[in-house]
């Protein structure tokens, strides 16, 4: 950690990728859209934004773009998905921080897929996507 800077680092489960994210966090959210639950094999997808400015990704990648201006990267080795990169962001799985603490979602979005098992947090609720 640089003296003044937050740094937090992380990576996939294989150790071939990691990714240093500096400074504070834009947001923290819940995806609970279809597309997320399938590419993480997951209820939902707990992600952390910060610029894309911010964020270094180190290590061989693969790409899948699942819509226009949305990049989901993942390890070749393991198949953990490592970020999303939508314009000018970068997306990175809350779990697969080596400290997470203090990453609480703030949000949570496509509400309308989440799961009836699942109760919905004490945060702000979007049907869709977020309010901008």
């Amino acid at each position: 950690m640089k003296i003044g800077t937050l740094e937090r680092s992380g990576g996939c489960a294989c150790g071939t990728l990691w990714f240093i994210a500096r400074g504070e966090a834009l947001r923290v959210g819940l995806c609970h859209c279809l597309v997320c639950q399938k590419a993480h094999g997951a209820p939902y997808f707990a992600f952390v934004v910060f610029s894309r400015s911010a964020v270094s990704l180190l290590g061989p990648h693969a790409v899948w773009e699942s819509s226009p201006d949305y990049r989901r990267l993942y390890c070749p080795a393991c198949g953990s998905r490592f970020a999303n990169l939508t314009g000018v962001e970068v997306e990175l799985p809350v779990a697969s921080f080596e400290d997470a603490s203090g990453l609480v979602p703030q949000y949570e979005n496509w509400t309308i897929r989440r799961l009836p098992w699942i109760a919905p947090l004490a945060a702000p609720q979007f049907s869709r996507d977020r309010d901008s």
